[in-house]
């Protein structure tokens, strides 16, 4: 994935401003100054423009809240309410060029914000723990400076490698959204949830992403932060897939399936003195992804293993949990 961390100067609006805050600074401009109705602002800022999602879009019409910044609904003619697309990558261009049409005129910044190595910058990544992120994160959310300097960061780590994936997904539920095109293209997979399921029945997800970043020969632990994370981003992806099989016994076999012991006869994978670290990852992404917590469904689950192979009877509902991740995401 190639680098890209311009900033952009807007005279007499602002400047270093990163995409998303090009995009809100100059529509919000525009509405201030002109105060349009909704047909004349997509006239002003075609759909095309950013492509499947448009520039912009009602309030009450958004379905898929992460895409738009939610967080700071526009006001135009007749009291009406918008929001502004956060899904900018190689097509600011082209929002950049409606723009200049409009009279806005845009340089770019030789200023560059956040080092492009993120151990060095706000977030640690080293020791990576789903729960202690999410709680970071939450808690800094009040510190308006502190969060735009993380969003700056979490775009230049994901600009530098998708595998922080994970980290946008934490902030999703706090109303920042990340362009996922580039993204979802790194975590790829087969075209629908049948294919991906026959292909998850012959190689685990764990085997696949031991094998695509090269650690057939590394020690795995829970502070293994590269496999962590990558497998964080793949399971991810796999799920959002799968529940649109709306099979919450597959769903439930494909996530206790996520467990150490089941490759660690053939990768070098630590089980002994952690216990089944990958199981607790994948209980704490679900949890703090989705709001999940596998505690509250007590009660005992069978998994027949007609789907991934994995055989057991759980100490809890995996059914129910399956299922109630399954209607959140349909």
């Amino acid at each position: 994935m190639a680098r890209d961390y311009t900033k952009y100067n807007v005279e007499g609006l602002g400047e270093n401003l990163n995409k998303r805050k090009l995009v809100f600074t100059i529509v919000k401009n525009y509405i201030e100054k002109n105060n349009p109705s909704f047909e004349e602002l997509q006239n002003a800022f075609p759909d095309e423009v950013q492509g499947s999602n448009g520039v912009i879009k009602r309030e009450s019409e958004v379905t898929d809240p992460k895409r738009f910044n939610m967080r700071e609904p526009l006001k135009i003619q007749n009291g009406a309410h918008v929001v502004v697309s956060n899904q900018w990558g190689e097509n600011i261009e082209d929002f950049i060029k409606a723009a200049i049409k409009l009279g806005f005129e845009i340089t770019k910044s030789s200023q560059v914000d956040i080092a492009a190595d993120p151990k060095i910058g706000i977030l640690k990544f080293e020791n990576f723990n789903v729960g202690t992120m999410n709680a970071f994160l939450e808690a800094s959310n009040d510190d308006e400076t502190l969060m735009d300097q993380i969003d700056e960061e979490i775009e230049s780590c994901l600009d530098n490698d998708p595998k922080y994936y994970i980290i946008s997904k934490l902030m999703d539920k706090l109303g920042y959204g990340y362009d996922q095109t580039e993204i979802l293209e790194y975590f790829q997979f087969a075209d629908d949830e049948f294919e991906l399921k026959d292909m998850l029945s012959e190689e685990s997800l764990l085997s696949r992403v031991i094998q695509k970043e090269g650690l057939e020969n590394t020690k795995i632990t829970s502070k293994s932060d590269d496999f962590n994370l990558n497998f964080a981003g793949y399971f991810i992806v796999a799920l959002e897939l799968l529940v649109y099989s709306e099979d919450n016994e597959m769903l439930a076999e494909f996530i206790v399936s996520q467990s150490a012991s089941d490759i660690e006869d053939e990768y070098n994978v630590e089980v002994t003195g952690e216990g089944d670290w990958i199981a607790d990852l994948t209980e704490a992404i679900i949890h703090h992804v989705y709001g999940f917590d596998i505690q509250d469904y007590e009660g005992e689950c069978d998994i027949d293993g007609s789907n991934f192979g994995t055989t057991m009877t759980m100490g809890y509902d995996y059914h129910a949990y399956a299922q109630e991740i399954i209607d959140s995401l349909i």
